[in-house]
């Protein structure tokens, strides 16, 4: 082949490439409480970023760390996902998500209005048990301190993650790095006694577990963030004991009281499980 042909040709595919790379993204850049612009992101070199204004005939460079926030237009069914989330069709609302936010993957790095559906990410795929990937999206929300309450949520999910991942040393450090190990009163938090109970339940100290669990389900009644959480739990340390009774018993009032609900669908797989175990 003629090199400059070939020469040539390879000019006009990286040409290409670089167009097609290069897709403008319209966005909100904020820098500080009290600067912001419309307009669009043309592309990213490593700590910059190209920002065109909206009517500016040309587009400025701005490094990443000045950017406090930046707004992107996302393309998302939100009934649509209700809807799925309702129907507790995790993987349909989890792809559905994964496109949405696509688009603006150079990015993931700078605080943004994508935080929202990340946290969303991040709990589903804890339901799915993609531990990995959640405890991936959650250590990097934990960082964001925008919104404490999710950074709080984030860090949750962290410990939760490495609890069901089976990584009991790392979850040891995270929970001893906070304090969450400390002072397990009747008045602690429900979730901090929640996570207790999970890691001691996968150290096998079933008794110590259970007196967390116990502890949750009685000072808590009306939090059923954690109450039905700590129910299934429940039910799972009683099996582990070989209480199958018992644990049957658990499973039903979760699938008589809290239809329609990750616990329901946990209690069902449960004394599948249990049913298993006696046939053994």
């Amino acid at each position: 082949m003629n090199k400059v042909f070939l020469a040539g040709l390879l000019s006009g595919i990286f040409l290409m490439v670089g167009i097609a790379e290069a897709q403008p993204i319209t966005v909100e850049l904020k820098m500080g409480a009290k600067r912001s612009w419309r307009g669009q992101v043309i592309s990213r070199d490593g700590e910059w970023i190209e920002f065109k204004i909206d009517n500016s005939p040309k587009p400025m460079r701005i490094g990443v760390e000045k950017v406090t926030e930046l707004i992107f237009e996302v393309e998302i069914d939100t009934e649509k996902i209700s809807k799925k989330l309702e129907n507790r069709e995790y993987d349909g609302v989890i792809a559905m998500l994964g496109r949405a936010i696509k688009p603006f993957a150079e990015y993931d790095d700078i605080p943004s209005n994508l935080t929202k559906y990340n946290a969303l990410l991040m709990e589903l795929y804890y339901r799915t048990w993609e531990y990995d990937k959640s405890l991936l999206i959650s250590s990097k929300i934990a960082k964001d301190s925008r919104n404490p309450a999710l950074q709080k949520k984030s860090r949750m999910y962290q410990v939760l993650a490495l609890i069901d991942g089976g990584k009991v040393a790392e979850a040891e450090a995270f929970i001893s790095e906070y304090g969450w190990d400390q002072n397990l009163a009747d008045d602690t938090s429900p979730e901090k006694l929640y996570i207790a109970a999970k890691l001691l339940a996968l150290k096998k100290q079933y008794s110590e577990a259970m007196l967390c669990v116990a502890k949750v389900i009685a000072f808590n009644s009306q939090d059923p963030d954690w109450m039905q959480p700590a129910e299934i739990l429940c039910a799972e340390i009683y099996t582990e004991l070989g209480l199958y009774d018992s644990a049957e018993e658990v499973c039903r009032q979760i699938e008589l009281f809290y239809r329609d609900s990750p616990e329901f669908d946990a209690a069902v797989k449960l004394r599948v499980r249990i049913k298993k175990l006696r046939a053994e």
